[in-house]
């Protein structure tokens, strides 16, 4: 009889281990599954040669390295950060550099106006050109400012969305702690709940930087690397914006954020405050400085009717970029392009001191290109460089906790083999019994 009893404890085990690499198998392709073993151990109740009950499964365990999970998050949120703060690095080279939106085309249409009038300054054909060589620099000026004003929108936009997914993470994983720990309180198998929030909480990492702690009782307590807690049990923050400032809201409590929070969030931050709005304001000095030099060299003139030069251009103070434009009403006759001091119609003196201011105009806007350029290069090699690291981390983590279909295979057989021989156990028994039944 123990015998039978053997042979059938080994076909259970062989069973469940069965079932369990066919739930392996049938979760290869699921985002963070990890795979499961069964945990086998030999039952003895008796003593001597008749010793041992077979075998029993004691548990099924989820393989899993902390470590490398935490590796993968971290790796995943500065990945997050580079990417995001490269791409948008980017637009902005190709928005600065491009023919279209570009200073350059409008700076030396302007300038070569100026160099065209220098021989004849007293003709209203040229000075017409260098009037409408202005308003087409100022409107470079109002086109560029505009792409960065919309790319700042895009930015918010996108700072909107990720926050929403953000808050449905954190909702996940406080929802999940709670059936953790309900699960593990009946000694349930919370191997699948576990997997599904190290999933939501991978996801979470390439938005923000989080770090993480066990509690005994399973659920895990989620925070900023800064300390702002994210998730504590089955309770979990919300992250907020307020026009352009985010910030955690937990309870009563409110931590402002900045772009020190880690993944594509802090990119997003980081790339408008460190980036964005110094090429902006930037923008703005070089349209001010331009037209304030312009109009104070033309101030130093008189025009053709022998009048003290007016002001080429005008703009307001808080968005010099935006708002440059050629003034209302000004005509080819006011171009104070001969000097103050021996006035006369072929006088080009002041003509020649604007050109003077060539050379200024150019290295202003060249000096913010090349600084992009740099900054841009070097954010798309780190973000090179954490992608590959990002794939490594992951690599490491699936190579503990993945499913290798080839290494399943191999399972499969063995236990297959192990379900056939015990169940020979179990005949051989039978007809041992039948062969002493028939004896007697």
């Amino acid at each position: 009889m123990a015998m039978i009893n053997n042979g059938l404890s080994g076909l259970l085990a062989a069973q469940t281990a069965l079932n369990t690499m066919s739930q392996n198998v049938a979760n290869v392709n699921v985002p963070g599954y990890s795979r499961q073993e069964v945990q086998l151990s030999a039952r003895q109740t008796g003593f001597g040669v008749m010793g041992g009950s077979g075998v029993q499964v004691t548990g099924l365990r989820r393989v899993a390295d902390e470590f490398l999970t935490v590796q993968l998050w971290r790796a995943e949120s500065d990945a997050g950060q580079r990417e995001q703060v490269s791409g948008y690095l980017g637009q902005l080279e190709t928005v600065l550099g491009s023919e279209d939106s570009s200073l350059l085309p409008g700076l030396n249409r302007f300038f070569a106006s100026l160099h065209g009038a220098a021989e004849t300054p007293q003709s209203m054909a040229p000075r017409q050109q260098i009037i409408a060589s202005a308003e087409a620099l100022a409107q470079r000026f109002n086109h560029l400012g505009s792409q960065l004003d919309a790319q700042e929108r895009r930015v918010l936009d996108q700072l909107d969305a990720s926050n929403s997914q953000a808050n449905s993470l954190l909702s996940q994983v406080a929802e999940l702690n709670e059936k953790i720990k309900a699960v593990g309180a009946q000694g349930g198998s919370i191997g699948i709940l576990e997997d599904q929030r190290d999933e939501s909480l991978r996801q979470l990492s390439q938005l923000v930087e989080i770090r993480s702690s066990r509690q005994q009782d399973g659920t895990v307590n989620v925070n900023l690397p800064q300390g702002q807690p994210l998730v504590l049990g089955n309770q979990a923050a919300q992250i907020e914006r307020d026009d352009t400032e985010l910030s955690v809201q937990f309870g009563t409590q409110e931590y402002p954020l900045d772009g020190n929070i880690g993944g594509s969030l802090g990119g997003l931050l980081l790339h408008r405050e460190e980036q964005l709005l110094p090429a902006r304001a930037e923008l703005n000095t070089m349209a001010q400085e331009m037209a304030d030099k312009v109009n104070q060299q033309l101030a130093q003139g008189v025009d053709l009717n022998g009048q003290p030069g007016q002001p080429l251009f005008t703009f307001t103070a808080n968005d010099a970029a935006g708002s440059l434009k050629v003034a209302d009403g000004f005509t080819a006759e006011q171009l104070a392009l001969s000097g103050a001091t021996d006035p006369g119609p072929g006088n080009n003196d002041n003509l020649q001191a604007l050109l003077g201011l060539e050379d200024a105009s150019y290295e202003a806007f060249r000096g913010l290109v090349g600084e992009l350029a740099i900054t841009s290069a070097q954010w798309q090699a780190d973000a090179a460089a954490a992608g590959n690291i990002r794939m490594e981390a992951q690599s490491r983590r699936d190579g503990v906790s993945g499913v290798n279909l080839d290494e399943e295979a191999m399972n499969m057989m063995n236990y297959v083999q192990n379900y056939q021989a015990n169940a020979k156990v179990i005949g051989t028994a039978d007809q041992l019994f039948n062969t002493l039944l028939n004896m007697i």
